[in-house]
């Protein structure tokens, strides 16, 4: 049975240095190399300073001394391993007795490591206690845009009753919705999740957001997921999917909050059955889908409406993100400006997404205090890089680096007409161009 997916081409992530540097690092290796010049003389040129460095201990307490990392009286930081990787080089530190992470995760010590190592880019994010992970950085394996691929559905045998996530091949708890760094798609948690995606303008939300939708595409379709949609851009971005792919459509205040009065409401009768029948968790399914309620550029709601209409929204938001997981009841909100003031419930959102963000201040708004120093540096994507953004979940203190698929229009036109419920009858029509009326079938004319 064909079912829709959404295809990671993992081909179109990387540019051509990036593909040679893995093909170096998938070829046979000569491991015979035993001294720093020979390990040297077997590293790809970007990487020979580097690999110089880290080959030779020697070289390393110079190093780490001239960073004011270590001293040969009071003893040098320990480098457990150094692997290749597709971005060029991870090395694992254990850092010296009485260094804290910030001391090698700040801005000026990644600059003055990497020129040192003469590459382009080191970050450092912790690992385990007393470790430190440094990223040389050469290549950017998430420079080159991933458009999606929606496989047309026109093949597909109906589906085993009865219809669940997985016998239409969607996993709620794990959507393809683009690439993670090391080539491997990424997959974000749908299912009992409350999402919060921030970024700049012209950062990539709108790809985050179809994206997600995209990949729950047959599920929409299968009646499992409904999908209520808030574009309070007057439906400039979402409005092919009205009437069709949305169960819900949105695009001023008003209705918007229509809307969410409604989903809350929905929301706690659902959980008054749950607490009748004992069920602690919602699994969806077609008599009781997952409600995914999409809110693009949510400012619009809570800082740019009347007064009445921005308690209304907090109120209402605040219910649905504090109640909904449990209910299978997911908010999807997108926003540019992340601060408090503009999303006030931002500390329900378990996932938590930063695009590009213009301040460094702002990363923290997302990621919460120290995110920088673990690694998210959402101030410092490039503008070339739409959709590149770094992901943070609740439970979890390091972040992934990863980009979203590119929907193109046509491919945004694609996810409605392939995995709208209620599908337009493309049946021919019959033709009457001759029918009579007044003709009673029995040859003779009504008078």
């Amino acid at each position: 049975m064909n079912l829709e997916t959404l295809l990671v081409a993992t081909g179109a992530v990387t540019g051509t240095g990036v593909l040679a540097w893995w093909r170096y690092l998938d070829a046979t290796v000569t491991r015979s190399a035993t001294t720093a010049e020979q390990i040297t003389a077997a590293a790809p040129p970007a990487l020979r300073p580097a690999v110089f460095i880290l080959a030779d201990p020697a070289q390393t307490a110079l190093m780490f001394e001239a960073l004011d990392l270590g001293h040969r009286d009071r003893g040098f930081p320990h480098i457990a391993r150094w692997d290749y990787t597709p971005h060029g080089i991870d090395v694992e530190v254990q850092m010296l007795g009485g260094q804290k992470l910030s001391d090698w995760t700040n801005e000026d010590t990644c600059d003055q490591l990497a020129t040192y190592f003469a590459v382009p880019e080191v970050t450092a994010a912790g690992t385990e206690p007393s470790h430190v992970r440094l990223s040389l950085r050469v290549f950017d394996t998430l420079s080159d845009s991933i458009p999606t691929d929606v496989v047309s559905g026109a093949e597909q045998q109906a589906a085993p009753e009865p219809i669940t996530p997985a016998s239409v091949g969607v996993d709620l708890e794990a959507v393809p919705v683009g690439v993670a760094e090391d080539g491997s798609p990424w997959l974000l948690r749908v299912l009992g999740s409350q999402i919060l995606v921030a970024g700049a303008t012209g950062s990539g939300k709108g790809s985050v957001l179809h994206s997600i939708i995209g990949g729950l595409g047959p599920a929409i379709r299968a009646g499992l997921v409904d999908v209520w949609m808030c574009d309070p851009k007057g439906g400039a971005e979402f409005g092919s999917g009205a009437d069709r792919l949305f169960v819900r459509f949105g695009v001023d205040a008003a209705t918007i909050l229509g809307m969410l009065s409604e989903a809350v409401e929905l929301m706690d009768e659902r959980l008054v059955r749950m607490r009748r029948s004992g069920t602690r968790k919602l699994y969806p399914s077609t008599d009781e889908p997952l409600m995914l309620i999409v809110i693009d550029e949510a400012a619009a709601l809570s800082s740019y409406a009347s007064r009445e209409e921005q308690n209304e929204f907090r109120h209402l938001s605040g219910l649905l993100l504090s109640k909904g997981r449990a209910a299978a009841v997911v908010v999807v909100a997108a926003l540019q400006d992340p601060s408090k003031e503009t999303m006030p419930n931002r500390q329900l959102f378990s996932v938590r997404i930063g695009l590009r963000l213009d301040e460094p201040t702002q990363t923290a708004m997302v990621h919460g205090q120290g995110a920088r120093d673990r690694g998210a540096r959402c101030d410092q994507i490039s503008e070339l890089t739409p959709g590149v953004g770094y992901v943070g979940e609740d439970g979890t203190t390091g972040f992934k680096r990863v980009r979203a698929f590119w929907v193109s229009d046509e491919a945004v036109d694609a996810i409605v007409d392939t995995f709208s419920p209620a599908q337009p009858d493309t049946a021919p029509a019959g033709d009457y161009s001759g029918f009579d009326p007044d003709d009673l079938g029995d040859g003779e004319v009504a008078a």
